[in-house]
């Protein structure tokens, strides 16, 4: 069983909790864009929760599937390989970092929303610790090349885009910030050039310690 196993997944828990607020938030989106929504200007004015509650509020619900989609294949790749508690940690650390970041390229009263700031920073740390996991949902190619894809997808259409109602630019921002994250967990985990091993079981490692031919 691996570091992310158990009875309920900290994804699943995320996936529900977006569903929820959609559903509580889409009675009255133009509100819910106002209060929970990211804006500098509403920043600047006290609303120093907006980074972590706009993750958390879509226009649509195709914009909540899409987002909810790419969450549950890299949370549960990342989620085996780091555990609950990293991936969680890359979920809202990185997404609210990202959103910052990201934000003198909006005008201050622009309002950005959805998980996909969040989610892209799943992404580019995939790339770095889960990059050869697979899944059904992307036909098992390697999460590793559909990352790639993924980065190479919002870096053109950064160029070509230019109505602004998709936030591009924090998507791409939010990959280099996981993919950041990963870096230095991966080195932190494996300071003498060892590989990440918390996807392993005990009894890989008693296989693969018995294994090991003994000194003289």
């Amino acid at each position: 069983m691996g570091v992310g196993s158990g009875m309920l997944r900290a994804t699943y828990l995320l996936i529900l909790a977006e569903i929820a607020a959609y559903l509580l938030t889409s009675t009255d989106l133009s509100a819910a864009f106002s209060y929970f929504g990211f804006s500098t200007s509403g920043l600047l004015h006290g609303q120093f929760w907006t980074p972590l509650t706009s993750i958390f509020v879509h226009v649509d619900l195709f914009h909540l599937g899409t987002n909810v989609l790419f969450l549950y294949i890299f949370g549960i790749a990342l989620e085996e390989k780091i555990g609950s508690l990293r991936t969680v940690a890359i979920f809202f650390t990185a997404g609210a970092v990202s959103l910052l970041a990201g934000a003198p390229f909006y005008s201050p009263d622009t309002h950005i929303v959805g998980a996909s700031i969040a989610v892209s920073a799943l992404v580019g740390a995939a790339v770095v610790l889960a990059p050869n996991r697979t899944s059904p949902l992307t036909l098992f190619a390697p999460l590793g090349l559909v990352a790639t894809i993924y980065l190479i997808f919002n870096a053109f259409m950064l160029t070509v885009d230019q109505t602004g109602g998709v936030a591009y630019q924090s998507h791409v921002i939010g990959f280099f910030v996981g993919s950041v994250i990963g870096i230095v967990w991966r080195k932190r985990r494996a300071p003498s050039g060892q590989a990440l091993t918390e996807g392993v079981t005990p009894s890989q490692r008693r296989a693969s310690a018995s294994s090991c031919p003994s000194g003289p």
